[in-house]
């Protein structure tokens, strides 16, 4: 059998670099057996509870399992935190199906999720590249006609967009503020592309003032969601553990976008 341990490994070796600091396993042991594990973005109910459908024992999370965010670096953690509803509900369920949580997050962006993003928009190789900071050349068309490809790519019927200009000023130097990089706690993100002349961002989830920080930059930014940009990836990487560890079951569960148009 797959040990949990075994797994962290093969992503370090994957990766080229331990563990970061907010991965690891957050629930029951590194050192237990898996019969099986679910990938998923986040290890929402309805996550946790096909991991146990599916008779699995681990749920591997890109996200955090519980809320405040930085639970596992931050020093003032608001009083009786881990009683919110919130936390309380996926460590009851946790516990009710006998599972396991791992948190795999900036490893696996570094393994697949950018590129995969990257590759779900028809992109190909990148222009520039510094780390996770790339930069794409894309034949250049108006923000209107990239706006319906990104909606095709991912069969959204409705975007978020800001628009410095107007629809219909032409880009072709594409930046991708993945997962949540057009959030405005990642800005210096943002940043670095503006640094490499980008004229337009195409995102994950951003916030006001995330779509501030590039509008104001001059530059019009694309939302995606959190998840849909993150999804793809995350169905890549289970691949990737089934081909490590073919004696255990690896499953994906894929989240849905949390919000909706109506």
């Amino acid at each position: 059998m797959t040990a949990v341990e075994d797994i962290a490994r093969k992503v370090e070796s994957l990766s080229g670099h331990s563990l970061n600091a907010d991965e690891g396993v957050f629930h029951g042991s590194p050192n237990s057996q898996i019969k099986g594990a679910t990938v998923c973005w986040m290890a929402t109910p309805d996550a946790i509870e096909a991991t146990a459908a599916a008779g699995h024992s681990l749920v591997i999370g890109h996200e955090s399992l519980f809320l405040p965010y930085n639970f596992q670096t931050d020093p003032n953690l608001p009083e009786g935190w881990k009683d919110w509803p919130f936390n309380r509900q996926r460590v009851g369920l946790l516990d009710k199906h006998d599972l396991s949580f791992m948190r795999l997050h900036g490893s696996v962006d570094d393994i697949c999720i950018f590129d995969v993003f990257a590759a779900e928009l028809g992109l190909g190789a990148p222009d520039f590249v510094d780390g996770l900071v790339k930069v794409y050349e894309i034949a250049e068309c108006t923000l209107a006609e990239l706006v319906e490809r990104v909606k095709r790519c991912f069969s959204m019927p409705t975007l978020r967009v800001s628009v410095p200009s107007d629809m219909q000023s032409k880009v072709r130097r594409v930046g991708l503020p993945w997962g949540g990089l057009g959030l405005f706690v990642n800005v210096k993100y943002q940043q670095r592309l503006v640094e490499q002349d980008c004229d337009v961002f195409i995102a994950g989830e951003a916030d006001n003032y995330g779509f501030r920080f590039a509008a104001e930059s001059g530059i019009p930014m694309i939302e995606t969601s959190h998840e849909i940009s993150e999804n793809p990836g995350l169905r890549r990487f289970t691949d990737i553990l089934s081909e490590a560890f073919p004696e255990t079951i690896f499953s994906y569960y894929e989240n849905d976008c949390i919000w909706q148009t109506i």
